[in-house]
C-alpha cells in the first residue's frame, strides 16, 4: 500500500527542489537548504508552500523550464504530469492490499486507489474508517500518490453516512472504476518534456 523505497526516494528527490524553488520565488518561509537533511520542513510551512504551488501552474511550469535542480527528463515529466492532479476532500474509505480507497463526495462517486509514501496510509491515518481528509492526489507514472500532506477533519459519521458510503463504493465497483492512475494518456506538456529529454539523450549518445 505504499511506493517502493526507490520510488519514495525519487519522489522526494523531485519534490524538495520543487518546494525549494517555489519558496525562493515567493519568499513564503525562511530559505530552504539544498537537501531536506539540512533542515526539516514543518507541516505548516509545507502547507503554505503547497498552497502557493497549487494555486496555478505557472510556478510548476517555470520550474520545468528552468530545471534548477538539473533533474533528468523522466523526472521533469513527472512534474509535468502534476497538471492532472485532483484536489479536494475525500473519504478514506477502505484499506486494501494494493492501495487505500479514497472516495469523493460528488455524484456519481469517484474512487481512487492511493499509495502511501514513506509509510502506508493506514499508518499515517490509524483511526477507524471512514475518515474525511483534504489533500492533493498526484500521478506518479502509473500510480496515484498524494502531495505528502493529509489534513483530517475531527468528525464522526453515523449509520446513515456509512450506508451512503457503502452504497457509493458498491456503485464504483459495479462500474469497475476504482482509478489507480491519473494518466490515461500523456498530456501535451508531459510529451514535450519527454521529447526534449530524448533529444538531449540523442545528442549525448552521438
Amino acid at each position: 500500500m505504499q511506493l517502493s523505497a526507490q520510488d519514495t526516494e525519487r519522489f522526494y528527490r523531485i519534490w524538495w527542489p520543487l518546494l525549494r524553488y517555489v519558496n525562493a520565488q515567493q519568499h513564503i518561509v525562511p530559505e530552504l537548504p539544498a537537501t531536506p537533511e539540512e533542515r526539516s520542513l514543518g507541516v505548516q510551512e509545507a502547507q503554505q508552500i503547497c498552497q502557493v504551488l497549487w494555486e496555478s501552474d505557472d510556478l510548476r511550469e517555470a520550474f520545468i523550464a528552468e530545471n534548477p535542480a538539473d533533474l533528468p527528463a523522466a523526472d521533469l515529466a513527472i512534474v509535468a504530469s502534476w497538471s492532472d492532479r485532483v484536489e479536494g476532500e475525500f473519504f478514506i474509505f477502505r484499506h486494501l492490499k494494493q492501495y487505500t480507497v479514497f472516495l469523493t463526495q460528488e455524484e456519481p462517486p469517484q474512487a481512487y486507489g492511493v499509495l502511501g509514501l514513506v509509510s502506508p496510509i493506514q499508518e499515517v491515518i490509524p483511526w477507524p474508517l471512514p475518515v474525511l481528509v483534504k489533500t492533493v492526489l498526484l500521478p506518479f507514472e502509473d500510480k496515484i500518490i498524494y502531495d505528502s500532506l493529509l489534513f483530517t477533519y475531527s468528525v464522526t459519521f453515523g449509520s446513515g453516512i456509512r450506508r451512503s458510503l457503502n452504497e457509493a463504493y458498491r456503485m464504483v465497483q459495479e462500474r469497475d472504476s476504482v482509478m489507480t492512475t491519473l494518466q490515461p494518456r500523456r498530456t501535451e506538456e508531459t510529451q514535450q518534456v519527454v521529447r526534449r529529454g530524448n533529444r538531449k539523450n540523442s545528442v549525448c549518445l552521438s
